[in-house]
């Protein structure tokens, strides 16, 4: 470290975080220059859409939202009953820094890992796969920050997006299961179940801090042996609908395809002579 970042860090000293990628959910705070000493009366900056969070010993101390503050005892009530204020103005302040970003997350991708098997009255049982997509915000920081970086100890935005995603993917395997609608009618429904999905995801996540949004049923598929049954049965009624109009198309196709192959014959002929010439 040169001497230009230890004048930086003893009178300079600001505590803030900007995401430019715009995807982390918790970041800890950390200087380019390695020292990540929190000095008393140090500036600490909170932009909008984020809140900064002080650990104290891993336990959960003073939440601060949008907003410029001085790091001293008069903003951090519960950072000084831990004592983590020292006595001396130059002394380090014991305690962690997090962001954590408030604004919403979405186009976030949840999918049935295994098919799910339901009861139909169309096939008796049935197996299927669904994918989709949702949005969240933190909407609680001190709930999230006890119970999801705290008790789950679920850290990196990856995992938590990962623990979102199984929880919508599971509460598209309870909800379709209820549902009173056939397999051939899931399709139709897509708006309906999104809806409920949505509202048993929030019933669920609301003591973690996190509200889900936009939860969407994008596809439900059948297993490839059932589509294609269903394609056939398809074909079926139609011809059931109209045995004259299926007979006259399948007339007309059979003497296109016989015309087609006619005609391949004679040009190869005509090659074959034309060669026989030459030579």
């Amino acid at each position: 470290m040169g001497l230009l970042d230890v004048v930086k860090d003893q009178f300079l000293d600001v505590i803030e975080f900007e995401d430019k990628s715009n995807k982390l959910i918790v970041t800890k705070f950390r200087r380019e220059s390695g020292n990540d000493e929190l000095k008393q009366g140090s500036k600490v900056i909170v932009r909008e859409g984020q809140c900064a969070v002080f650990l104290k010993g891993g336990r959960l101390a003073d939440i601060l939202p949008p907003g410029t503050y001085s790091l001293n005892t008069e903003n951090f009530p519960v950072l000084t009953k831990l004592k983590a204020f020292p006595y001396l103005f130059v002394s380090p302040v014991i305690a962690d820094v997090y962001f954590v970003s408030t604004r919403q997350f979405i186009n976030y991708k949840w999918a049935t890992k295994n098919p799910i098997i339901r009861r139909d009255r169309d096939f008796t049982m049935a197996r299927i796969r669904a994918f989709g997509k949702f949005a969240f915000q933190i909407t609680d920081v001190s709930l999230f920050m006890r119970e999801i970086f705290g008790s789950k100890g679920i850290v990196m935005t990856y995992d938590i997006v990962e623990y979102l995603s199984s929880m919508a993917a599971e509460a598209f395997s309870t909800t379709v299961g209820a549902a009173a609608m056939s397999v051939l009618d899931l399709a139709a429904g897509y708006s309906t179940l999104s809806a409920a999905m949505e509202e048993k995801l929030n019933g669920q996540i609301q003591v973690i801090g996190i509200r889900f949004s936009d939860v969407i049923v994008e596809n439900i598929s059948l297993p490839d042996n059932v589509e294609k049954l269903i394609d056939e049965q398809s074909g079926i009624g139609i011809v059931k609908n109209n045995m004259e109009a299926f007979v006259q198309y399948h007339t007309a196709r059979a003497m296109r395809d016989a015309k087609k192959t006619e005609g391949g014959q004679e040009h190869v002929k005509e090659t074959k002579a034309g060669d026989l010439q030459e030579l």
